[in-house]
């Protein structure tokens, strides 16, 4: 008792006497407006307490319960005086510990830290969804009408015997609820971060027991700061529903702080942001920021540079009538086997301050997005966030992109544009944040990539899915006299260890910094110059598609992602103006991919209906004319067009076989215009 009295008198004493450097009183001055902002509850910077009170803090940690119930005392105490009024309406009062020192990681919580007071910097994967919970409850005896205050602990505890001496009666009794105390309870599962863990290993998850203001704070996807005593609760063997000798930890939560930002992550010293300042003044920091991605994969300069430019990102627009505009881009990379692909993305994945890998062969619509699972303690369906999802405000790097199932490579169609992940399963409708940068890499369905077909022939991806991506690239390895000898030599050099892929211009760690601070400090504003580049750039392309049977050469997706792209290369040098030369860098990759995907061999010009649609127009055009020649026998054999009469016909329109055939294969098995009512005969289907 005499100790409870002391963390009473010693927390009252800190937060009445405890004063920053500017001489003001924060914590005297939050109890006071408490009944302001109607809050129960004063955060404490653990650190403050440290700095006033070193013993008192370190107790703090030993022994938590204690603590807190002093500290939560004596804030009502300051209440009262300061706030007489308010102290008496407000019920339960609490002090919440924030940035405990010693931060645990999820996967090293051991028994050694049972009872103590611990900081968890986790993500959120799952939330339950908010229950009361009896902590008083008021029971009635049924012999003789008895009121019964029993207060509630970890478990349902119902009065063994009534308390009435003329009664002494063992039950039954009746809880009564409209008389009983609850608070709000939920549970959340935090699991540890996809950087932090080790190669080869699951991702452990520790549940976290939030109760009164602390509920429905954070949200699946978020990353969290846990403030909270670590207890142990005992396991049941699943068969016999035995007690096992075996003890689970949950986390009794005392502070949540969800963190809005992925830089938030990335801890930046005042030594190491005056560093990137001073690097940004450089007039070839692009230069330097493009030679430091992945020194160890040799050439791919513009691939880099992208790469560079979705790490960076745009910036994120909410119109006035709440409609949001993308700033983050999407990559697509599409090549031969043994081209790094795989090497590139594996980098960005550690590099970035929120980065995630996955592997399209081993991921799920569910994986990907969210799964609804039913809890296993409140026998409801909960939230547990996918992959994308973990990566909010990140860049997801997923590999094989073109061995994923068609029905989970749907589920990503509204992450690309929308960023958000919508769910409606087993009663929950919800929509999750995922504003995600995607970089993607697949391989070319006939195994390597053929420069003689179009990009659409090449890959066995959707067309709504292609469309969404900002950049494409196509990596294809063909043999080269000068190249080689100088890849040859940069991997020989490589694995005698020269150091070459340890000395970037920009070190790895710094690197990942000055992209964090960038992402979290620098919102370019658009000039007029960078506008006129972009638009002179845009209206030019259209004035080509204005001639008659002409292709249409680009549209205003590509002109929206080339403001995304003119934005991120200003922030690449920490600029708040994006200037004509970011405009330019913009312009020139948009082009080197119209060049590689979006440019009709055929005809030698643009066409962005080769990614927009699948097939260029010239492409679309003989497809019609295959499909008027077909109508146009149909009379002449009512039965049906013979295939070999058809490619006669065609040829005579400098039409080849292959392309007749393609075209049956296309307008039967994928369009469904015709059908081959016997073997070798096509009809016309009507009214397609």
């Amino acid at each position: 008792m005499t100790e409870e009295i002391d963390f009473i008198a010693r927390f009252e004493e800190f937060l009445k006497s405890y004063k920053t450097e500017e001489g003001d009183t924060p914590y005297h001055d939050a109890i006071g407006r408490l009944s302001l902002e109607n809050l129960i509850s004063v955060p404490i910077d653990f650190n403050h307490l440290l700095t006033f009170d070193p013993d008192l803090a370190e107790t703090t940690k030993e022994d938590p319960k204690r603590a807190i119930d002093g500290a939560s005392a004596a804030i009502r105490r300051i209440l009262r005086i300061v706030d007489p009024d308010y102290s008496e309406t407000v019920e339960n009062l609490h002090a919440r510990f924030k940035e405990v020192p010693d931060r645990v990681s999820v996967r090293f919580i051991r028994s050694e830290h049972i009872g103590q007071l611990i900081m968890v910097d986790a993500l959120v994967t799952r939330v339950s969804d908010v229950k009361p919970l009896l902590v008083e409850g008021v029971f009635q005896c049924r012999q003789c009408q008895e009121i019964i205050y029993v207060p509630q602990g970890n478990q349902f505890i119902a009065p063994s015997l009534c308390t009435n001496d003329a009664c002494r009666s063992k039950g039954p009794f009746e809880l009564i609820p409209e008389r009983s105390k609850f608070v709000d309870w939920q549970k959340i599962r935090l699991q540890e971060k996809p950087e932090e863990l080790p190669p080869g290993a699951l991702p452990r998850a520790l549940d976290c027991i939030l109760q009164e203001d602390l509920v429905d704070i954070a949200r699946p996807g978020d990353p969290c700061r846990v403030v909270g005593i670590l207890r142990s609760t005992q396991d049941v063997t699943a068969r016999s529903r035995r007690k096992a000798p075996t003890f689970s930890v949950f986390l009794a939560t005392n502070y949540v702080a969800v963190s809005e930002r992925e830089a938030d992550r990335v801890e930046i010293e005042p030594k190491e942001e005056e560093e990137i300042r001073e690097l940004a003044q450089d007039p070839l920091i692009h230069r330097k920021l493009v030679n430091s991605i992945a020194p160890s994969i040799y050439g791919l300069t513009d691939i880099k540079e992208a790469v560079c430019l979705l790490l960076f990102g745009g910036v994120t627009k909410t119109l006035d009538d709440g409609m949001k505009i993308r700033g983050d881009s999407n990559i697509l990379l599409v090549g031969d086997p043994g081209t790094a692909k795989s090497q590139l993305l594996k980098y960005v994945a550690q590099i970035a301050p929120r980065g995630l890998y996955t592997s399209g062969k081993g991921s799920t619509a569910a994986g990907l997005t969210a799964a609804v699972l039913r809890d296993p303690d409140t026998e409801g369906f909960a939230l547990e966030a996918g992959a994308l999802v973990l990566a909010d405000r990140g860049t997801a790097c997923i590999d094989e992109f073109d061995k994923m199932r068609p029905q989970d490579r749907t589920a990503i169609h509204e992450t690309m544009e929308q960023h958000t992940v919508s769910i409606a399963k087993a009663g929950i409708v919800a929509t999750l944040n995922a504003r995600t940068a995607i970089l993607a890499a697949a391989n070319p369905n006939l195994g390597r990539y053929v420069p003689e077909r179009s990009f659409s022939e090449n890959i066995n991806l959707p067309v709504t899915l292609v469309s969404r991506f900002d950049l494409i690239f196509v990596l294809t390895d063909l043999p080269e006299t000068e190249r080689d000898e100088r890849t040859a030599d940069h991997i020989i050099q490589l694995h005698q260890q020269k150091g070459i892929a340890k000395d970037p211009p920009i070190r790895a760690d710094l690197l990942r910094k000055y992209i964090a601070y960038a992402r979290r400090s620098i919102t370019p504003t658009l000039t007029d110059e960078a506008l006129s580049v972009m638009k002179e750039f845009y209206l030019g392309m259209r004035k080509s598609g204005e001639r008659e049977n002409a292709p249409v050469p680009i549209t205003a997706r590509q002109l929206e992602s080339l403001i995304r792209l003119a934005e991120a290369h200003a922030k690449m040098a920490l600029r708040d103006k994006v200037l004509a030369e970011d405009a330019q860098a913009a312009v020139r990759l948009v082009q080197v991919t119209l060049q590689q995907v979006g440019f009709d061999q055929e005809t030698g010009q643009y066409d962005i209906d080769n990614i927009m649609i699948g097939r260029a127009k010239s492409q679309r055009d003989r497809l019609q004319t295959i499909l008027a020649m077909i109508r146009e026998l149909e009379k002449e054999t009512p039965d049906g067009v013979p295939i070999d009469k058809l490619i006669e016909r065609a040829q005579l329109d400098g039409i080849s076989e292959d392309f007749v055939r393609q075209a049956i294969f296309q307008l039967r098995d994928k369009d469904g215009l015709i059908f081959e009512p016997r073997p070798n005969k096509l009809k016309y289907i009507k009214g397609a």
